[in-house]
């Protein structure tokens, strides 16, 4: 992972920030990773969108390394899924964590 040593200026926080607002207007939270290796369910490991299992929303994701496509069940496939499940949360809990750290730097 690259270190970037460069203050993150307001106006890229705010693009990270405008990023996520779209993408969670049309896809919603909460984000439920659904992973194979953690018990099986007989499937692709997928993300489930929302809070009602009786619904399919779901979201896919496909990795494709050179010529060889990760699957189900594999372990690597479940850690990327596992991080995007999380990133809504994630990314709002860091935004915050950036304004409470300069606002107490002011």
């Amino acid at each position: 992972m690259a270190i970037v040593k460069d203050a993150l200026p307001d106006a890229e926080l705010m693009e990270i920030e405008r990023r996520a607002a779209r993408a969670l207007d049309v896809v919603p939270t909460p984000w439920n990773p659904m992973l194979e290796t953690w018990g099986g369910l007989g499937g692709c490991s997928f993300i489930q969108i929302g809070d009602d299992p009786a619904v399919d929303n779901e979201m896919y994701i496909d990795v494709h390394l050179g010529a060889r496509q990760l699957t189900s069940p594999d372990s690597r496939l479940d850690a990327v899924i596992d991080f995007v499940a999380h990133a809504p949360t994630d990314v709002a809990r860091l935004i915050a964590e950036i304004r409470r750290l300069r606002s107490g730097l002011e």
